[in-house]
This record gives structure tokens, sequence and C-alpha cells, in this order.
């Protein structure tokens, strides 16, 4: 009965362009992370000038935002199938991505950037309501 009423059930267009606009700049995060991961012997002089980054936390903190980044690109999924637990997956992916710069001494709390991270969140909430 579950699986009926997905199927008939219509995504609304606001949440049909927020999805694509995360597959966009996700899937373009994932290659950046990954070629930065692949890369990282190469740039390691010029991010080891970066206070924190140096040889293997460098490539630690590449490695979990790739992560990161695949989170929140399958919540984005779920939330194209309309699943609630997609919503929660990408918020957690999000939260985590916005705290994850404080442990490598990244400060990144300004009101500006918590705004742009809170962004997505706050509109894919708007749609909750449509997700099962």
């Amino acid at each position: 009965m579950e699986e009926q009423k997905t199927e008939t059930q219509k995504r609304p267009a606001f949440l049909t362009v927020l999805c694509i606009l995360t597959f966009v700049g996700k899937g373009l995060s994932l290659i950046l992370f990954l070629i930065a991961i692949i890369a990282f012997g190469t740039i390691s002089s010029f991010l080891g000038k970066i206070p924190l980054i140096g040889e293997g936390t460098g490539v630690v903190y590449f490695i979990l935002n790739f992560i990161i980044c695949l989170a929140a690109l399958y919540g984005a999924i779920q939330m194209w199938k309309l699943k609630k637990m997609g919503f929660y997956i990408y918020l957690a992916a999000i939260v985590i991505g916005y705290i994850l710069p404080m442990f490598f001494g990244f400060y990144t709390f300004g009101i500006f950037g918590l705004i742009l991270t809170a962004l997505f969140p706050v509109l894919y909430g708007l749609n909750f309501k449509h997700l099962t």
C-alpha cells in the first residue's frame, strides 16, 4: 500500500528544483574532493601553509568532506523519492559539514556562512509535508 502511494504521489516542482541543484552542487563537490584526495601529494606543499593542515591531517579532512558530501547527496536522492529519511540524512550531513572545519582549526561560524549553510535545509523543510 505504501509503495502505491509513493508511485502516485507527485513531487512538487520546488522540491524537484532543490534536488537538482543539490545533485549538481554536491556532485561537483564530490569531484573536487576526490581530486584533492588523489592529488594531495602534489598540492600538500601549498596546503601545508594553512594552519593544522599537514600531510596526514589534510587527507583526513578531504576524505571526511567527501563522505559528508556523499551523505548529503544520498539524502537528496531519498528526498527525490519523497522519503522523509532523506531530509534527516541531508540535515545531519549539512550540520556535520558546518561544524567539521572547527575541529581542523578553521573557524567558520560567521553569520553569512550560517545563512548560506541553513538556506537549503530550510527550503527542504518547507517541502517536508510532501515527504512520506
